[in-house]
């Protein structure tokens, strides 16, 4: 029978005996109750006694010494059944008995050794089974008897723990990921003709080694056309693909990285990226997702560090901890909304500590995945199951955050402020006008409209009014007091007209009143306590901890020992000897070039992930980040112009079998285009997109109905009008519980949680969204409008052939241009047969001397330019 059951039972028979009962006629505990008669109780306390003596060692037959000694009769029951799970490679619960200082510290949830005191020790309680939540050990059979009698009388005894005893050092970790970056020498191969950089000699050397050749360099539209897409996000247009083709000068290619890297385009291209990290929302999340207004200026201040190649550790440490810098910035308080993307949960009646912890919980966890490649979560509630992360150790991380507030800062523009004090200036003068209105009716007209509807008020009206008013105005006026003329007047201006039309008018006003742009930071507040919580529950703190870092990984020394905080974390994470954070850097750059990192598992490079597939490049690459002061734009020009980048993406017959995932990067490859780069596209070919960097979201068209998915349809969508319609995809508003389903459609992450690494999926919903969106029928007719107005005298083919150049770039071959041709013809012939048809084609795109049928006929081949899958693929 289980111990806690036995206890209960006996406690029972001890107090119905401390009460004068000879015998318990009925026991809780057994059976719901079951109902003993004198003898039988008798013989149950009996055995429970003996029970009692056999576990508190007072009987002489358990063979229990009467001085216990550690090293012969309490190290072997550890060693044979706890180290496993609390020694030197485990500690489970943050537990090591193989220690004794660690085992006298305790665990998460505190000391489980007493000296003295087995009753109030944890591990003697638990071996004995006399905790109703926890069996230990958890497998095989329990501590006998003895063992368990040895154990209380120990920890009676002081728990006396020789310094001699076991104690084995946590051995250092083998894994790869945690061991330091050493650079290595790009090694020697036997075609260095095709090596551009020392990337080549690595990916060069292993395609030598396995038999393969690379593949040739793709073709100069191509390679234009793929850069483009990668540093901007953009296509080239037909003025600059002849601008490249006519510059035969041999650094032709690099001089036009250098210029896209120049662009201000390139900030908004890579910011997208960042943005999935940072799970960038412009609503809170939860049942009520409430808008965030001003969520876009921390989306604004990305693009312009990116911009400024602002170096990749002082990118880190202004996010994570800009508000800490000395004399910190506007700007630098700014970057700190990164950990402000965070789900906020505004429901009435929820608690808000729960929903602080699940905030705080997600910022470590973000912080793990993002600069560190672990899965920092799975040790919210217990040690990591795979990396030799400790749940005290989460807990430690999770301190740096715990005390932090949000706080919503004025964050003006650069030249927002003298406009802004224009504006205000006109605002008040307006407001003191309309204020002063109402202050004259009070003073001036209002007594008199007070008077003359008291003289006209009837017994019937009278009688409808509160009594205190009645009472007021059946008194002689000369006998009301002050109070009662107030109580009067303020009754009677909420009735009347005039004045609840001039106070609506001030009110109305004070809505317009412009302010400046304001932004979501952290910063820092009262300090809090730290704990641990068993089993991630916010209700069950544990032992109290301090902030710190994994041991696993290198030393962290803060520049106040006394003191640690998130900047001393964020340096902590930068720091050259830190293995991990330019590896993921370098490797989830990587995977945005070649469709897959080095380490395909970009988000995990614990022991569950993969292993590198070129795990030299991948170190060289790793300290070339550092040695080029942390530049992202020196590592882009770096991939970009090396010759593993330029090669072509065709298929390749040999590489089917041996290697269908280019693990061996024998080719480019072709990817389709994310989400927002899809619409930019399908915008810049039409003519339509606009290119004002930054500022706040917009709501181009979506379907109806999505809007009224959220709670109570609160967050209404009111279509975008004039430019902002047709911004570039990652400006349009993210609304978490209704995300604009184009984006959604394309795969784009929820934002909920941080995104790594996008999926790409391939589904019939895509082709119906690019064929009947509106934005894309939109997009149809502006580019049908365009393939005719810039060609105004040109024949059907050559407006065709120009279409086909602004969407793909190239010339197209003859079968596509007589396929397209043909498709013109057929479709104006039957246009020409169905003018209702002709009608919704060509709506918004009518050109003067241009046949409405013609224009429908150059809708419908736009349309399918639109929908190629080359229109629509990186090659």
């Amino acid at each position: 029978m289980h111990y806690a059951r036995w206890l209960g039972i006996r406690l029972t028979c001890q107090n119905s005996l401390r009460r004068g009962v000879s015998s318990p006629s009925r026991i809780s505990g057994v059976s719901g109750g079951t109902r003993f008669g004198p003898v039988a109780g008798l013989a149950l306390l009996a055995a429970l006694v003996w029970h009692d003596a056999a576990i508190y060692g007072q009987s002489s037959a358990a063979g229990v010494p009467d001085q216990v000694d550690f090293r012969r009769d309490i190290e072997p029951i550890f060693a044979n059944r706890c180290h496993s799970c609390h020694g030197a490679e485990k500690q489970r619960s943050g537990l090591r008995l193989d220690r004794r200082e660690a085992a006298l510290r305790g665990g998460n949830s505190g000391p489980v050794i007493v000296p003295g005191d087995p009753d109030k020790s944890r591990l003697w309680r638990v071996v004995a089974g006399l905790d109703a939540e926890v069996k230990m050990p958890p497998k095989g059979e329990r501590l006998t008897s003895q063992q368990v009698a040895l154990l209380r009388r120990w920890i009676a005894q002081g728990a006396p723990w020789p310094e001699t005893a076991t104690a084995v050092s946590r051995p250092a970790t083998t894994h790869w990921a945690f061991i330091p970056a050493r650079r290595p020498t790009p090694p020697a191969v036997r075609d260095p003709a095709w090596v551009r950089n020392d990337i080549d000699r690595f990916v060069l050397a292993r395609l030598e080694k396995e038999g393969l050749a690379p593949a040739p360099e793709a073709d100069r539209i191509t390679l234009l056309r793929r850069v483009y897409l990668d540093l901007l996000g953009l296509p080239p247009s037909p003025q600059e693909v002849d601008q490249f083709l006519q510059d035969r000068q041999p650094d032709a290619y690099e001089r036009l990285v250098d210029r896209l890297l120049a662009s201000p385009h390139y900030g908004e291209r890579w910011a997208r990226h960042w943005l999935d990290l940072a799970r960038y929302a412009d609503s809170d999340g939860y049942e009520k997702d409430l808008g965030r207004p001003w969520a876009w200026r921390y989306r604004t201040w990305v693009i312009d560090a990116l911009n400024r190649d602002l170096p990749f550790d002082q990118f880190t440490i202004e996010q994570l901890a800009g508000d800490l810098l000395p004399q910190a910035t506007t700007e630098q308080k700014v970057a700190t909304g990164f950990h402000r993307n965070t789900l906020t949960n505004r429901e009435g009646g929820v608690d808000q500590e729960q929903f602080r912890v699940e905030a705080v919980v997600d910022r470590v966890a973000t912080t793990g995945q993002v600069w560190l490649g672990l899965t920092l979560g799975c040790a919210r509630c217990h040690e990591h199951k795979y990396d030799p992360i400790s749940q005290q150790e989460f807990y430690q991380l999770f301190a740096f955050f715990n005390s932090d507030q949000e706080v919503d800062i004025p964050a003006p523009l650069p030249g927002e402020v003298p406009e802004f004090e224009k504006k205000k200036a006109e605002f008040d003068k307006r407001h003191a006008e309309l204020q002063a209105a109402v202050d004259r009716y009070r003073r001036e007209e209002l007594p008199k409209a007070l008077a003359a509807w008291e003289a006209q008020l009837k017994v019937a009206e009278l009688r409808k009014l509160p009594e205190t008013i009645r009472v007021i105005l059946l008194q002689e006026p000369e006998r009301r007091t002050e109070a009662h003329k107030k109580e009067l007047t303020d009754f009677f201006a909420k009735q009347d007209t005039k004045l609840k039309q001039l106070e609506k008018a001030v009110a109305d006003h004070a809505r317009r009143q412009p302010q400046l742009t304001h932004a979501q930071t952290l910063a820092l507040a009262t300090p809090r306590k730290t704990h641990v919580l068993i089993r991630g529950d916010f209700l069950r703190p544990g032992i109290e901890v301090q902030p710190g870092t994994p041991a696993v990984l290198h030393p962290f020394r803060p520049a106040d020992p006394a003191k640690p905080t998130r900047l001393d974390l964020a340096k902590w994470l930068v720091d050259p000897a830190n293995p991990l954070t330019p590896r993921v850097t370098v490797n989830w750059i990587w995977s945005k070039y070649f469709g897959r990192g080095l380490v395909a598992t970009v988000e995990d490079f614990g022991t569950r992930g993969e292993k590198p597939s070129h795990p030299e490049l991948l170190d060289w690459l790793a300290t070339e980040l550092i040695r080029r002061n942390w530049s992202l734009k020196a590592m882009h020009r770096l991939i970009v112009t090396s010759a593993t980048y330029r090669q072509s993406s065709a298929y390749r017959p040999d590489l089917a079998a041996r290697d269908p995932m280019n693990t061996l990067l024998a080719r480019q490859v072709r990817l389709r285009l994310e989400a927002e780069i899809l619409r930019d596209c399908a915008l810049t070919a039409s003519g339509l997109i606009q290119h004002r960097i930054g500022g706040p979201s917009v709501r181009p068209p979506q379907p109806a109905g999505i809007a009224e998915l959220t709670y109570a349809g609160s967050a209404k969508w009111i279509e975008s009008q004039g430019p902002d319609r047709y911004r570039r995809g990652m400006y349009t508003w993210f609304q978490r519980t209704s995300p604009y389903p184009m984006l959604m459609t394309f795969d784009m992450p929820d934002s909920n949680l941080c995104c790594v690494k996008r999926e790409r999926s391939n589904t019939p919903l895509q082709a119906l969204t690019l064929l009947n969106d509106v934005v894309f029928v939109e997009c149809a007719q502006a580019l049908a409008k365009r393939m005719v107005s810039d060609q105004p005298h040109a024949a059907a083919a050559d407006r065709i052939r120009y279409g086909f150049r602004l969407c793909l770039a190239r010339e197209p071959d003859e079968f596509e241009r007589k396929t397209l041709l043909a498709l013109f013809e057929q479709t104006l012939a039957a246009a020409r047969q169905k003018p209702d048809l002709v009608a919704q084609l060509a709506q918004g795109c009518k050109l003067e001397h241009m046949p409405p049928a013609d224009m429908a006929a150059y809708v419908v081949v736009a349309r399918t330019l639109l929908n190629l899958d080359e229109f629509m693929t990186r090659e």
